[in-house]
């Protein structure tokens, strides 16, 4: 009975030991990095930091490689020109529509039409008939009703998108946006732009839906938030972009940010026919 009794207590007494020798080592070993110059201590943390950013930028890299590598070099690619032509078209267009509307009140008629033209090819100076600083009523009015169009679109996806499923809403939300803008060019009055507008709103924010959709649909889980990355920042690129183009031509040559727009969101509609059809499709 002794010896067993004896073992008991050893073993007892070694489970206690352990941890405290472990925490002892890790106490020592903390005491020795503090014992160390400060340029050494802080040049052991730079070299730890460098390690874990260069870590991270190899994995960055090595997913994006992967995205442009067979079978996922297709839908890259066309992923990529979709979100640049919606981008393109829906910033640069949303942003100038309040100076469009304003460009039907003060002449009538196209916006773009060439009578509206000085003789340096800018437009006239209109006299002022508000002498106050404050907008017309009709801004906020205007506002809330381009706003209020995205609510149709955004139910009218939520319903079919299982139906139909995201690649048909997609290219058709992108096709029809691409011809409800070439109707800006037809508008001669205040209303027609405003419904012009909303249509155009109402059609396009489908396809921004569709597009978070597929994005989850068409990668693996491990490449799904580089791919969402890199594919928003080219469409941020692609805004920035739409809004330099339309505030260079929109008192020169008007025509050419419309028909810039048109074309390029019809072009991302075809495009969007090469993708795979995920409905019923089972994620990686």
């Amino acid at each position: 009975k002794t010896p067993r009794r004896y073992s008991v207590k050893m073993n007892i007494c070694l489970q206690l030991w352990s941890p405290l020798s472990i925490i002892k080592q890790l106490d020592v070993t903390t005491k020795k990095d503090d014992d160390k110059p400060p340029h050494l201590r802080s040049r052991n943390a730079w070299r730890v930091r460098c390690a874990q950013i260069g870590a991270t930028l190899r994995q960055i890299w090595s997913q994006t490689v992967e995205l442009v590598k067979p079978p996922l070099t297709s839908r890259t690619i066309v992923l990529i020109i979709i979100f640049f032509s919606i981008c393109f078209g829906y910033y640069g267009l949303w942003l100038w529509l309040p100076e469009l509307f304003k460009r039907i009140d003060l002449y009538g008629g196209s916006p773009c039409l060439e009578a509206h033209k000085g003789a340096n090819g800018s437009l006239p100076t209109p006299p002022p008939t508000n002498t106050s600083c404050l907008p017309s009523e009709d801004v906020y009015f205007e506002g809330f009703l381009t706003a209020i169009s995205n609510l149709p679109g955004i139910i009218f996806a939520t319903v079919l998108m299982h139906k139909l499923g995201a690649k048909i809403l997609l290219s058709g939300s992108l096709f029809f946006s691409g011809v409800s803008v070439f109707f800006f060019w037809f508008v001669s009055n205040k209303t027609q732009s405003l419904i012009a507008s909303c249509a155009f709103g109402g059609i396009s924010v489908i396809a921004f839906n569709c597009l978070d959709v597929l994005g989850a649909e068409l990668y693996p889980t491990h490449l799904r938030s580089t791919a969402m990355g890199i594919q928003t920042g080219v469409g941020r690129i692609a805004a920035i972009l739409g809004n330099v183009v339309f505030g260079l031509l929109v008192d020169t040559h008007c025509a050419i940010p419309l028909l810039s727009v048109a074309v390029l969101l019809v072009i991302g509609g075809l495009a969007a026919i090469k993708l795979p059809n995920t409905r019923g499709m089972a994620l990686d």
